[in-house]
């Protein structure tokens, strides 16, 4: 019997040691990386390019590839001052179906999106991401894009 309430008791501790240093709420790498490109879109359709400058690492690569053409090599900088001239809401970038792949402080995602220009469509493609986490978060490391609007826009 006292062996019995040992071990029920050495249970319970065990149970309750891992509930408070496990938090029921804490969110996985895969959704960090999901919240942080969410806050980049966000904060595009927002025309918001300081909170940009905080989510994408300083002279991160944006290239573009497009079917039967060579790489256009980009900066993210020339982005993030296009995002700056725009109104919110102006340009609205949508992604979906996001698979992101996570190795220790390294992710990737393939996000395909559509992209509006004052209410129109105007492109789709898929996005590419690398990420790497910081002690401060995650962050874009590196972007390629796709555009191929005949795959979306009425011919």
């Amino acid at each position: 019997m006292i062996k019995n309430s040992c071990k029920f008791l050495a249970l319970l501790m065990m149970i309750s040691f891992t509930s408070v240093t496990t938090p029921a709420f804490a969110a996985t790498a895969e959704e960090e990386v999901e919240t942080l490109l969410i806050n980049v879109f966000d904060a595009m359709r927002a025309g918001d390019a300081e909170t940009l400058k905080t989510l994408i690492l300083s002279d991160t690569a944006l290239d573009r590839i497009a079917p039967g053409e060579a790489v256009t090599r980009g900066q993210s900088e020339d982005w993030i001052g296009w995002v700056e001239t725009l109104s919110p809401g102006q340009a609205d970038e949508q992604i979906f179906d996001v698979e992101i792949k996570v190795e220790g402080p390294l992710a990737t995602a393939w996000a395909p999106f559509t992209i509006a220009i004052d209410g129109e469509l105007k492109s789709c493609g898929v996005n590419h991401f690398t990420l790497v986490k910081q002690d401060d978060g995650w962050k874009v490391a590196y972007l390629i894009d796709t555009h191929t609007p005949e795959k979306c826009l009425p011919q």
